[in-house]
């Protein structure tokens, strides 16, 4: 699994993430931490297929614009997978 996040500064314009393998039913959903607090950023989307040469993944995408505090982490996760991979927004 990993996460993308595009933006500048504290500002994220767009963020996404992929998962290995291409399980029906797969749904991603973005959500921040910060100061040990859990906020959901988006609902669950259904992910979409997409191949590689012999690698198969299934990925979600947002269009975010929206600011976040310095020092929150912007995290996602999967339905079909374990694991939420983070990134750390800062200036």
């Amino acid at each position: 699994m990993s996460i993308s996040v595009r933006g500048k500064k504290l500002h994220v314009a767009s963020a996404g993430g992929s998962m290995d393998g291409h399980v029906n039913g797969t749904k991603g959903r973005l959500y921040s931490v910060y100061k040990g607090n859990r906020y959901a950023v988006t609902r669950w989307k259904m992910a979409k297929f997409a191949s590689a040469g012999m690698t198969k993944f299934a990925y979600v995408d947002w269009k975010l614009n929206k600011r976040f505090y310095n020092g929150e982490w912007l995290c996602i996760e999967f339905n079909k997978a374990n694991g939420t991979p983070c990134a750390k927004i800062h200036r």
